[in-house]
């Protein structure tokens, strides 16, 4: 199967957001002017990306944009940022936010790893890394995310405390990263228990509608940031 957000894309009606809209809400940055000119891009931080010092949370694979955006209305003290490699996604997303007129998130069309020079020490009160593509088979290995690279940098991009959040429903996945997440000494979980199960947010995404729709179980750990 190619991965999910390509899949479920297929499903989705389009429509390119007008110039204003995405004006306001989207960026489409490119891996090789990432890479050679990173300086030519804003830090992600809310200064950068909102010129106010509000708290700024990032979700990481944010796709369509109904959970970021649920977030962004339920918290008007803070900003949100989305990174989606899918423009077309994007562009479902940014009609989301412009119809709830929100003026606290943003999405940029980019791999995140090609943004980790954009962040700074201490510039995230929050990561969302919710339903990633598994990346299970050997041709999409290359696409794996939760890596010790990846918590290198969140560890680093959180504010001490902060909060890295993980909710899969692939069980293996979680299977695979669990270990990974409960043995590094820069991260302690906010919850008593190993893992917890299900997860009920206000709003859910396209994919975890899809996928509960499906009989899949819900993974989670929610970690925090520690001071070392």
């Amino acid at each position: 199967m190619p991965p999910r957000r390509s899949f479920l894309m297929r499903h989705v009606a389009l429509r390119e957001p007008d110039a204003i809209t995405a004006e306001k809400y989207l960026r489409v940055w490119h891996s090789g002017d990432l890479y050679n000119r990173p300086g030519d891009f804003p830090r992600l931080t809310s200064e950068q990306l909102f010129g106010n010092s509000r708290p700024l949370e990032l979700e990481i694979g944010c796709s369509t944009g109904e959970y970021i955006c649920s977030l962004a209305a339920a918290n008007p003290a803070h900003n949100f940022l989305g990174i989606e490699i899918n423009l077309k996604a994007l562009y479902v997303a940014a009609q989301n936010a412009s119809e709830r007129g929100l003026d606290n998130v943003l999405f940029v069309k980019a791999s995140v790893q090609d943004t980790y020079r954009l962040m700074p020490t201490d510039s995230l009160q929050t990561v969302y890394l919710h339903f990633p593509d598994p990346s299970l088979h050997p041709k999409y290995r290359k696409r794996k995310l939760l890596t010790t690279a990846f918590l290198d940098k969140m560890h680093e991009a959180l504010v001490p405390s902060g909060i890295l959040s993980f909710v899969t429903d692939k069980a293996e996945l979680f299977e695979e990263v669990l270990p990974l997440l409960e043995n590094d000494p820069r991260f302690e979980k906010t919850h008593a228990e190993r893992f917890l199960q299900g997860f009920e947010p206000i709003v859910r995404s396209r994919y975890q509608l899809y996928w509960e729709r499906h009989g899949g179980t819900i993974f989670r750990v929610e970690l925090r940031n520690a001071i070392i």
